[in-house]
Order: structure tokens, then sequence, then C-alpha cells
């Protein structure tokens, strides 16, 4: 006999025991697979409009999934190895060696593997249509998905499966050389002592839980504050779950076995023995399976609820399909024309509100905050009672009661958690021009009647105060429109996007309802498909543990019946125990979960005053459901391993629980489905502009590929370091061909894999050719005494071009610029040669931070190295440069500047390059914070630096060297000359072209003024590129050509929106 004649043998007649090995890996199988197929699929991407995190939500899914299901599947085979140590010492018993026995359990284990793994994608593959259904529902899109085969899912799945499968079989393999021979004989012998329980530990138990349920409860307001409240329940739920389930359920368990009347009572003696025997080797597990349903809760019901509320705070957001401030005659009636030409959606009603835009101030900053004071000089918006009850009544939500002379009544910003305790007792200031009113809050409603918009504090006030106010303010008059199933006015809002204006402050439901719905589908898809992985794999480790225990048991139970015990008894006593055993975790999991889910209501600002009722029971419903059926199953298989059957209650509780599975489904596919689009011919691509250069050059460009052979590629260590730069010089004047703003190959990969993330359709935008100022291989202009150098590096996963209008205008004024692509960092480089390289970082850590600064400052010091060649004649490059332009350039001069991540390379290259003068951070964190600075953030600079900031941080205060840590250290530290400017209204995306597409974009199309604010703030889009344009050309002339510079040395009044930080 051979040993794959012995192998065979026994994968048959084990197969009972195998059977639960087996359903485990083809569980964890099906899923991962399934869940990849979907994140590949064509279909569900080609359903998606606007949702902005798709591909990294689905990446960090993935991983959550690839941890959880090695754990998952090395768990099973560790129960699975231990029912089976008797029969390997057997074989060792009859002379079979080691080595053999070893390569025996190696092979079984791996043609399980490869066997399962062959049936789990054929299952996921029919699964996958399923699951695809469910999400195009949920997106509520007309997309017919049908049974597609993913070759890149498989791969995958093969790949972290034969991985998994080859660990696990080599732990088989170990197993015979980790126990002595008469272990594995007594493997299931070993008598068994009464776990001891420290009463002290069982009082930490509750102090802990006390203290993390306390600080989750507890106040906030800081970034501090947040962090401790987070830190102190995690480690609190965590530390109290492990000692609740190793010492105080133990200490309760033995206080009622001193209860003697009840201890006696039945069979009470033996459940309450075994528990207190096994529940400490248990105790691990148990905390775990708690943690895991808390965690898998919480992520379901937030996932759900947001789904439950997209619809309101849709219309909260956008209360009218369509609404504008009224302009000229033409720009009204050519609204009208368009809104009354769309005969799909007929209008229910039309309404102009007239709305006062104040100054104003509130007892609470809270309320009317400072920067929303800095942002708009009249950012509070009046309205009176009755053109707001006016509008309830159209709009069909609640009026209000009447208001006193002196009070107010706040319509809660969008996005806050708010609640009337917030405005009872406070007042609100009104500055006119004639005097200045002062209103007690009275009431606090969440119903608004003007569609969103920045700065967004609103009062609703008396008639006569409304009236005497009027008296000294015009009002602003809005303009709105309600249609019939306004869910589908895509085409429609698109039309009129094309006549915005920023005076106009047009706006449309569809835009906000679109991205409320595709955010709120994959949160429930993806949360919820992770919280009944995580609950399924949970109840399959509680199956296979009492299973395992319920073999050792038998022979106890076998006695029991000797001894006069009636089936009925111990079927009860199975039944108890184990209903303590799946009941503690799931009820300790539930009560974590609302604990949790209190400060997760509070923290993230998309769930304030949102109704998480409904959600929550549904998603505790389901996964008490889930619990049940593993429950039935385990006792189900435990009374087959006892009595030889299965018990009468758990084949009825099988048949009731599948039926209710199948009604869930049935009304989950019966239910209505979000509104569907319109369904017509491809769009027309949009064609988008950059501005003109200022100066007085025309722009000449050329691309050049640099190739380090010295270097292996840190991201890819089976290659050298490649990198791609443009180089744009004063030109002479135009040439044949305009320069392309991206390579195609690179345009089309950042189309399909990236545009959603500004909330488009992949194929809309022709990026490629984004209209630009440059030309390849113009002539160069020889001034003679040589351009100064510039290097640009763009910001983490940003490709070089999209700092091209800033760039177009320094080479107009006169600099060479060199702008570098950052190989696997860039979301996409393409080489001449058309290969695209994507990007291939690791998951966001510190060390991936600062890895990559470390390599993006290699890089640029490279392209240096490479450009001292150039300009001493010899060319490393591939492609053949203008005639002269190397001679026009001077390298004694050198000037560097990057936004964000690039920003931070900019001041390292400098701390670490002395060829570099001068240099300019936009909007970049210097290092990891707070632990992990970079050098330059530690020690500064004894050279000229600029730092450009944008926006708020977390507490409400300007982002500048005062309120950020790195560059609060670097402006300490540095000697050299120093200015700080921050835009307090702009925003991360302000330094890029961002600024200028975006707001083109949003005239041609229906994007969600929420998108638009989140990427470029609130900052006036023109003025604000000028003022970017002018700095940083002011801050290179008066460092590297020494002309002064007026504009560096105060405020200036082009541009307001520019603060400068002492």
């Amino acid at each position: 006999m051979t040993l794959f004649d012995i192998v065979k043998k026994n994968m048959k007649g084990n197969f009972k025991n195998y059977a639960i090995y087996f359903i485990s890996i083809l569980f964890s199988v099906i899923i991962y697979y399934t869940f990849l197929s979907l994140q590949y699929s064509q279909e569900i991407a080609s359903s998606i409009e606007s949702s902005q995190s798709m591909q990294s939500v689905f990446m960090m899914a993935s991983i959550l999934l690839i941890v959880f299901v090695a754990v998952f599947i090395m768990y099973s085979n560790r129960f699975f190895s231990r029912q089976r140590k008797k029969e390997v010492g057997l074989y060792a018993l009859f002379g079979l060696p080691k080595k053999k026995i070893g390569k025996m359990l190696f092979y079984e284990n791996l043609i399980i593997g490869v066997t399962v793994l062959i049936i789990g994608i054929m299952i996921g593959t029919l699964l996958s249509k399923l699951f695809a259904m469910i999400l195009i529902k949920l997106l509520g899109t007309p997309v017919q998905v049908g049974m597609a085969f993913s070759l890149r899912a498989l791969v995958h799945t093969l790949i972290v499966f034969l991985v998994i499968i080859l660990a696990t079989s080599i732990q088989g393999y170990r197993l015979i050389y980790s126990f002595k021979l008469i272990e594995l004989f007594r493997a299931e012998q070993k008598g068994e002592q009464e776990p001891k329980a420290s009463f002290l530990s069982a009082v930490g138990a509750v102090l802990c839980l006390a203290a993390g349920y306390g600080f989750a409860f507890r106040d906030f307001s800081v970034t501090e504050e947040i962090l401790v409240n987070l830190s102190v329940m995690t480690v609190g739920i965590i530390a109290g779950t492990l000692l609740l389930f190793s010492s105080l359920v133990i200490v309760l368990l033995r206080t009622a076995k001193k209860r003697k009347r009840s201890y006696y009572k039945g069979m009470n003696l033996v459940i309450t023995s075994n528990l207190v025997y096994r529940i400490k080797g248990n105790a691990r597990l148990l905390s775990v399976i708690s943690l895991l349903s808390a965690a898998a809760l919480c992520a379901f019901s937030v996932g759900l609820g947001a789904y439950f509320t997209f619809d309101k705070t849709s219309k909260l957001t956008a209360p009218f399909s369509y609404m504008y401030i009224a302009q000229d005659k033409a720009f009204n009636q050519n609204v009208d024309d368009i809104i009354r030409g769309d005969e799909a959606h007929p209008i229910i009603a039309q309404m102009t509100i007239p709305v006062l835009e104040t100054k104003g101030e509130a007892s609470d900053p809270e309320i009317l905050p400072e920067r929303m004071i800095e942002a708009d000089k009249t950012p509070l918006k009046v309205v009176s009672i009755d053109q707001y009850n006016q509008v309830a009544k159209v709009l069909r939500f609640p009026v209000l009661d009447p208001i006193e002379q002196d009070e107010a009544v706040a319509i809660r910003p969008m996005y806050t958690d708010y609640e009337w305790s917030d405005y009872e007792g406070e007042t609100v200031d009104i500055e006119l021009p004639d005097q200045r009113l002062t209103l007690a809050f009275a009431g606090m409603t969440v119903e608004r009647i003007i569609n969103w918009s920045y700065p967004d504090v609103m009062i609703v006030v008396s008639n006569g105060t409304y009236d005497n106010i009027e008296a000294q303010v015009s009002p602003t008059r809005y303009v709105g429109y309600a249609v019939q199933e306004q869910k589908t006015t895509k085409h429609t809002a698109d039309a009129l996007a094309a006549l915005k204006t920023p005076e106009s402050n047009l706006s449309s439901f569809y835009s906000e309802y679109r991205l409320g719905i595709e955010e709120a589908a994959f949160n429930v898809f993806i949360l919820g498909f992770l919280g009944l992985v995580f609950v399924m794999a949970t109840g399959s480790m509680i199956y296979f543990k009492q299973l395992t225990e319920a073999a050792t048991d038998k022979p106890r139970f076998d006695i029991l019946k000797k001894v006069g015990v009636s089936g009925k008894e111990i079927n009860m006593a199975i039944i108890k125990q184990n209903a303590f055993i799946f009941a503690l975790p799931l009820a300790i999991g539930l009560a974590h979960y609302m604990v949790i889910l209190k400060l997760l209501k509070r923290l993230f600002s998309n769930m304030a005053g949102a109704s998480l009722l409904l959600p929550i029971l549904i998603c505790v419903a389901v996964f008490i459901m889930i619990y049940t059926v593993y429950y039935v199953l385990t006792v189900n298989s435990i009374s087959r391993i006892v009595h030889g059957k299965a018990a009468p209650v758990a084949r009825i509780a099988v048949i009731a629980i599948t039926v209710c599975l199948l009604v869930l489904i049935g009304i989950f596919f019966g239910t209505e489905t979000p509104a569907t689009q319109d369904e017509r011919g491809p769009a027309e691509k949009i064609q988008l502009q950059l501005p003109k250069p200022t100066g007085e050059y025309a722009v000449g460009s050329m691309e050049m590929h640099f190739k380090d052979d010295n270097r292996v590629d840190p991201w890819k260590q089976d290659r050298d370091r490649e990198l791609m730069v443009s180089i744009w010089y004063p030109a002479t004047g135009k040439s044949e061909q305009k320069a392309l703003y991206m390579q195609p190959e690179a345009a089309k990969y950042y189309d399909e894999n990236t545009i959603s993330t500004i909330g488009l359709d992949p194929g809309r935008v022709d990026l490629s050719g984004i209209g630009t100022h440059s030309w390849v291989n113009a002539p160069p202009v020889n001034n003679g005494d040589g351009w100064p150098i510039l290097i640009y590096t763009p910001g983490g996963s940003v490709p070089r071009n999209f700092g091209t209008a800033v760039v177009e205008d320094l080479v107009s004024r006169g600099y060479v610029v060199v702008a570098v692509d950052h190989t696997y960092e860039a979301s996409a480089v393409q080489f001449p040669d058309g290969r695209v390289a994507t990007e291939s970082l690791p998951p966001f850590s510190a060390e991936t931070v600062l890895k990559m600064l470390e390599i993006r400052v290699d890089d640029i010091q490279y392209v240096l190295d490479q450009l001292e060649l150039i300009k001493e004649g010899l060319h490393p490059g591939d492609q053949p440069l203008p005639a002269g332009l190397q001679e026009t350039w001077d390298l004694s001069r050198i000037g560097i500047f990057g936004h964000s991540a690039g920003g931070a390379t900019a001041a390292q290259v400098m701390y670490e390059d002395d060829r570099v003068d001068a240099g300019i951070d936009m909007d970049g964190t210097m290092g990891h914070m707070p632990d992990n600075p970079l050098p330059v953030a530690v020690h500064g600079l004894d050279r000229p630096f600029m730092l450009m900031n944008s926006g708020y941080n977390k507490e409400g205060e300007v982002d500048s060297h005062l309120t950020a840590m790195d560059r609060q250290s670097f402006w300490q530290h540095s000697t050299g000359w120093k200015l700080d400017l921050s835009i307090p209204e702009g925003a991360h995306y302000t330094f890029t072209d961002y600024q200028s597409l975006l707001p083109q974009l949003q005239e041609k199309l229906s994007l969600s003024p929420r998108v638009v604010q989140q990427f470029i703030g609130t900052a006036e889009p023109v003025r604000t590129i000028a003022a970017h344009r002018d700095y940083v050309a002011a801050f290179f002339d008066y460092h590297l050509k020494g002309a002064l510079q007026p504009l560096l040395q105060s405020p200036s009044e082009d541009y307001p929106m520019v603060d400068f930080i002492p």
C-alpha cells in the first residue's frame, strides 16, 4: 500500500471529520472570491457616477478579508488537527516513520485545500451574480449583470489561498514532531482542573468596562479629547471583555454553584460544572467573538443607517429640485425654459424666496464660527416666518409656531449634530447699517427651505423683524423649482449646469441624491458584507469548538445514560449549555455595540441627526438570526454525537430559520429600489481649458525619460528606477504641435480609476485634451544670462501634469521648470514605449510616508544630476532636446516647489542638497505627524523658504505654522528668509489645477457643491488662481533674480483671501 493509498483511505474514513474543515475553507474561498469578483466587475464600475472612495474601500476591505480568512482557516485547522492526535499516535505505534506520517498529513491537507479551492471558485462565480444584483439594486441603476468569470479575481484568490493552504499543510506536517507518542494517545484523556479566578480580576473587569463605557459617553471638543476618549474606550472594552470571560463569569458561575437548591435541580449540576471547567479555556475565543460582534454590528448598522437616511439627507441639502439666485431676465428665462422643456419631470411648484444676507455674531462662537465670518462678509441668512411656512406647506413639512419680535428660530446647519440644547439661552446679533439687533433663540428646526451653500447659518424671524431688516438690507431672491420624479433628472441638471455662473449659485437635488446614494450603497454593501463575514466566521468558530468538546464529553454522557438520566434531560442540558455559550458573547457584543455606536454618531458629521433606530433593529435581528442558525446547527450536531440522531427541536428550528431567511431575501428584492437614471446615448466629452500664462514669453515643452542604472526601484525590486519628467522653457513662439495635458494611456487610467473622486462619470472629461498653452519642442529663448531652474514635485498619488497652470505661468515669466513624476507613487505614469506604471504603494502608515519622502528626495537629486550632465553636453535621456535648450539654463540659480507631499519633498531636498537656493511648500506636512517629523522639520533651513497653506484644521483654526506641529518646529529652527501665507477659504487642492478645472466642470455638469468645496474650498476661483501664481512668481523673482517684491512685504488689497501669518 502506497502513501497515497493511505491518504485516500484516511480521507474516506474521516469524511465526517473532514466535512467540518472542508466547509470552513469552502466558506472562506467563496466569500473572498465573490468579493474580488465584485471589486473587478466592469458592470458595477460602469454603474457608478460619483462614489469618492470605491477603489480604496474595496482595497481596505480586501485586506481585512485576507487577514480574517487566514486566521479563520488556521483556527479551524488547529481544531481539526487536535481531533486527529489519537489517529496519529496509532500510526506511530504501528511503526510508521514520523517523516512518512508528516507527509501523509501534508498531502491530505493539500488535496483538501486544492479541491475546496476549485469548488469554492465555482460556487463563488455563481454567487457573484447574486451579490452584484444586490449592489446594483442598492445603487438604483439600470445595469444588467450577468454571470461573469473574473480572471483577476481567480489569480488573486489562487495566490492567497495556495499560500494559506501551504501554511496549514506544513502545520499538519509538523504535528507529528510537536508531541510525544504518549501525549497523542492521552490528548483526550487529560484530567481537567477546576479553573481559578481572582475576585480582584473580576472587579477589574467591571472597572475596565465602566471606564471604557464612561469615556465613550464623555463629551469632547478638540482632537486630543477625541483621541483620549477613543483610546480609553478601546482599551477599557478590550481589557474588560478579556477579564469578564476569564474571571468575572467564572466567579459568577462558582457563586451559582453555592446555591444548593438550584444547583442540584435537574441537570443544572452537569451544566454549571461543564461551564465552569470550560469557560476559562474558551475565554479568549469568546472575548474575540464579543468584540468582533460589536465591530460587525457597528459596521453594518452605520452603513445601513446611512442608506436609510440618504434620501432624507438629500432633501435637507436640496429641498428644491433646482434652485438658483435670480439674475437678469435672460438668464432666468433660460433656466425656466430648460426646466419646463423636460416633459418627463413636470413642475410641481415654483417659488421665489427672498432671503436677507447680513453680518452677524452669536453669543456662542460655535453657532456662527469665525471662519464663516471670514469666508463671507454677510454669512447670516435671515428669512421671515411667513415665507418659511409658505415653503413648508408646498414641500409638506411642519410649519413653525409664531415668533416674537425679539426671537429667532435656528435652522440646523447641515452635517452637524446640533440640538435645541445647543441654542437654548444663546443669542444672535444682526449688524445692520443703522442698528444692531439682538435676538434670543426660541427654537430650532431641521427642515430647510433653500438648497445648501456655504456659509450655512440661517435663522427664521418674525415678520416685523424681517421688515425692519429688509428696510436696511436688499434681499437676495432664491428661485426654487420642485418637479416630479426628481431623482431621475440627471440630463436636465447637466443642461442647467452649462448656464451656471458663480453669482447664480445654481444647484440641483439630483447631484446631492446621486452622491448620497452611491456613498450609502457602498457603505451598506461593503460594511454589511464584512459584518456578515465576521459574524458567520465567529459562529463557525463556536461551532467547531463546541463539537470538539462534545466529542470529548461523549463518554461522560454515556455514563449519565447508564445511571438513568433520560435522553430528554441530556438534550435539555445540551440546549442550555450551548445557549449560554452562544448568548453570552452576543449579549456582551450588543452592549459594546450600543456604546460604540453612541460615540461614532457624535464623532462623524454624516451620522449627525440621523435616526438609526430601524437600522439598529434590523441589524440586531439579522445577527441574532445568524447566531441562532449556528446555535441550532451546533445543538443538532452535538445531539448526533451523543445520541446518534438529531434532536426533534433542532430539526423544527432549522426549517423555521430557513423559511425566515428566504422571506428576508424575498422582501429585499421585492422592496422599491432607488430611482434609476434615464438611459440615453453616451455623453459628449467635456472640454476644459487652463488659464492663460501672464508673462511675456511663449511656453515650450518636452518630456524626458530617465533610467537610473545604479538604483533598484524601491517599490519594485525587480527593475531599475525610471522617471518621467517634463521640461517647460521660455520659447520664441509656437511650434507645429500643441502639448497634451496628459499622455493618452495615463489619462485613460486616471479617468477610469481616479476621476470618480471628484464626483464624475468616467469618460466625461477629455483629460489628455485639456487646453494647455505649451508647444512641443518650440525654439527656446536665450537671454544670454540663462534662466533659473525650478523643480516641481507634485502631491502624493497626483501626476505631475496637475501643476501645469502655475508651471506655464512661471515659464512665461522667465523660468525653466522641470516637473517630476515619482513612479509607482503617482496614480499613472506613461513611458515613451506606451507602458503605464500605476500606483503601487503599501497601506498608508508612518513607514510608508517616510519611505515615500526618502525616495522622492533621491528622485529629485538624481534629476538635478542629470540636468548637470545635460548642461555639460552629456545627454542621458532618450529624447533629443530642442537645439540650444541646455545653453539657456543657469544651474547656479535653482529653486524647488511642490504641493502636499511635494511640498515636504521640497523642504527636505533643500535640507540635504545645497544646490537648491530657495523653496516653497504648498500645503504639505513635513513628515508623518505627530511622531515622525522629517529632519528638516526638526532642524529648519538656512535659506529662503515660503509656506503656503489652505483651509482650517479640525479645531477650526487657520492652517499655518502657528497651528501645525511640523511647520511650527520648522519655523522656529529656520534661520533663513521665511514667509507663511494662508488661504483660509481654500482647501488642499487649491494649489493644483483643480482650482481651475473644477469650477469649469461645475459649470458644465451637475456636480455637488460639497464635492467642489471639499477639494478647493470656497475662495473665488479666478482671483485665487491669480494669487497663487503671483505669490509663487514673486518669491522666486526675489530670491533667484534679485527683484524687489512689495507683494511679499504685507497683505495685498488685490488678494484679500491671502493671510500673512506672523
